[in-house]
């Protein structure tokens, strides 16, 4: 459906609102009503008022954002360990998706605790304490605390595979299931490749494909090999805690699959764009979520410039192979192929997220997308490695896998020098955070492209923003 895309945004600027319109309802039925009796006569114009009709809609789903400083109270709550930032004569972790004893979500919350049960990254929690909002977030001083081994939850088997690596356990944990603070952080902090390290829909979009042409390699018949790339993208969903970002693309993967099993095709924002309503309506406080923002404007910024720049670069630079073409030289086009297609997906992702970081960090990364063009391959190779390592060494630890860990410990090793490099070479730099109005105008640029004019307009007009901001 066309409309999707504008739905989709009007429903994330309304959520992003701090109180609901006024008559809010009134302002919806009317532009419904508009965008229905415009859309024989002036089709180009009803969309938009599709899109005011869902942000009036939006802001009466709209939370209010927390009061800045409330009154100190007990509170006890249960959650996951994320990472661990220090631990000595007491401890401070942070908790993911934690909740109060009366089932209120307190999302992210850092505690400071006794030294005592020390805690490790995806340990299961119960603290009792003293909670405060401040402005660096909510905060638990906890008086009182309880553990449970990571090892005897229901991910227990991937923690105890995780125990076979070497030097780079701390990074499998952060790139492989989203839990921990390895010591590489900070390097790629500094490249902007945080990205990397934050499971997102990059990471699931790599284990889908493993699993595609595991399927396909078997034999598996389209039926069945859609529902288990759903059952796939479903579990790995769960074995990462479902993040906001790696949920958003969750939903999108299975409602591509939906499409492909009804025989659509879906437009190029369509899949991602009923993935965003369904996780908006489902839970509308996931419109302030940084993380959920970025990796929206990622995918859309991928999915309209990055593949209108791939068309245009193939047609400037056609790499396909011959049909006599010699095996060892279609490997050396197929390499020039995906460096060709991965500069096209870094940049456009760069500038679709570079506004939004600029706005909450107050930094931008200008290079990241040759940054992250580098650390990609052995990031995908110690995706596509380490998860098989998971599943077949937590089932199964006495088996050879020697071989297996050897691998992932040197595609985790070349990750984080890729890393350390980018960081001493191609760091983030500080600059002002854009106006409100730039961030307005900046989707325009990623209106289609017909030709390489259109190219240099656009690039003009880009140039003319930076200028101004």
């Amino acid at each position: 459906m066309a409309w999707l895309p504008y739905l989709a945004a009007g429903l994330l600027l309304g959520c992003l609102a701090s109180a609901p319109l006024p008559g809010w309802w009134a302002w919806a039925a009317g532009a419904s009503g508009t965008a229905l009796a415009l859309a024989r006569r002036w089709p180009r114009a009803a969309p938009w008022c599709a899109l005011a009709a869902a942000a009036a809609i939006g802001s009466a789903l709209a939370r209010p954002p927390p009061a800045p400083f409330p009154e100190s109270r007990l509170l006890a709550v249960d959650g996951v360990v994320a990472s661990v930032r220090w631990q000595g004569t007491t401890q401070g972790f942070v908790l993911d998706d934690a909740r109060g004893a009366d089932g209120a979500a307190y999302g992210r919350l850092f505690v400071r605790a006794p030294a005592l049960p020390a805690v490790r990254a995806g340990d299961a929690v119960s603290a009792r304490g003293v909670w405060s909002r401040e402005a660096r977030g909510d905060r638990l001083q906890a008086v009182e605390l309880s553990v449970t081994p990571r090892e005897r939850g229901p991910r227990g088997f991937a923690w105890r595979a995780l125990e076979g690596l070497n030097a780079h356990h701390e990074l499998a944990a952060a790139l492989l299931l989203g839990r921990g603070d390895p010591p590489e952080r900070e390097d790629f902090r500094v490249a902007g490749l945080a990205h990397v390290l934050a499971v997102s829909g990059m990471h699931l979009a790599i284990a889908a494909g493993l699993g595609w042409w595991l399927l396909l390699s078997l034999g598996v018949g389209w039926g069945w090999r859609l529902a288990a790339l759903g059952a796939l993208v479903t579990g790995y969903t769960w074995l990462t805690h479902a993040n906001p970002a790696t949920l958003r693309a969750c939903a999108m993967v299975l409602a591509l699959a939906a499409y492909a099993a009804l025989g659509r095709e879906p437009t190029r924002l369509g899949a991602v764009s009923l993935a965003a309503l369904a996780l908006l309506a489902w839970d509308p406080g996931m419109a302030r979520d940084i993380g959920f923002q970025l990796s929206l404007a990622a995918v859309a910024g991928i999915l309209t410039l990055g593949l209108d720049l791939r068309r245009l670069a193939a047609r400037a630079l056609d790499l396909e192979p011959w049909p006599l073409d010699r095996p060892s030289w279609r490997v050396l086009l197929w390499c020039a192929r995906s460096l060709r297609d991965g500069a096209c997906v870094g940049i456009a992702a760069v500038l679709a997220t570079a506004p939004l970081v600029a706005w909450h960090f107050g930094t931008v990364a200008p290079w990241s997308w040759l940054s992250s063009l580098l650390a990609g391959i052995p990031a995908t190779l110690a995706l596509w490695l380490g998860l098989p390592l998971l599943l077949l060494a937590g089932c199964w630890p006495a088996g050879p896998w020697e071989g297996l860990y050897r691998a992932v410990d040197t595609a985790l090793a070349a990750l984080a020098e890729c890393a350390s490099w980018s960081a001493a070479v191609l760091p983030q730099q500080a600059v002002a955070p854009p106006s409100p109005w730039l961030l307005l105008a900046w989707p325009l640029l990623f209106l289609p492209l017909a030709d390489a004019r259109d190219l240099a307009r656009r690039a003009l007009a880009g140039a003319l923003l930076l200028l101004a901001w």
